[in-house]
């Protein structure tokens, strides 16, 4: 692996001694296997996206912040548009013996957290929806869940043993999707 591919993969994701529980921020990411479990808080006009291999047990989680990368100047995290984070998970997967036909996605986030002026075009939210959803429609990766939209912010935990994908938000039930 080269120095630059070791930069997208390598995660500041690291879990503490004796947890399984690999915990991402903005525009972070990472592929892992069983027996972690991928976290992300605080999620608001933001996404998250995870990708998951039910035959290896093999999963990657992204918290994308924009909807695609083609406007951006400059350096920025692989993880932080949902163009490039989507392919870098695929990638990070497929050097783990994922294969792209194994993969499902679920989708969480892309709340309406500030009122826009332009009442008339979409939100950086459900841009973020929108974009997202459009490069795994390229990539052919079904879309198997999904809790997005609304007005309120997420925390997200993404069981690697299962494909299991835990939404909490202040006030409402855990959701399952």
């Amino acid at each position: 692996m080269s120095n630059k591919e070791r930069l997208i993969f390598d995660s500041p994701a690291r879990p503490s001694p004796g947890s399984p529980i690999l915990r991402i921020g903005m525009g972070d990411g990472v592929v892992a296997g069983v027996p972690h479990i991928i976290s992300s808080s605080g999620l608001g006009s933001c996404v998250v996206v995870t990708l998951y291999d039910s035959k290896r047990k093999l999963g990657g989680l992204a918290h994308i912040m924009l909807p695609d990368s083609h406007n951006l100047n400059g350096y920025h995290s692989v993880y932080e548009c949902a163009d490039t984070a989507i392919a870098a998970l695929i990638k990070g997967l497929q050097i783990k013996r994922a294969t792209l036909s194994d993969m499902v996605a679920k989708l969480v986030g892309g709340s309406s957290m500030f009122s826009s002026s332009e009442n008339f075009s979409p939100g950086i939210g459900e841009q973020n929806i929108i974009s997202t959803k459009y490069t795994l429609k390229q990539k052919r990766i079904p879309l198997i869940g999904e809790n997005t939209g609304g007005n309120y912010g997420r925390n997200v935990e993404f069981y690697l043993d299962s494909g299991r994908v835990t939404v909490k938000a202040i006030g409402q039930e855990v959701r399952e999707i």
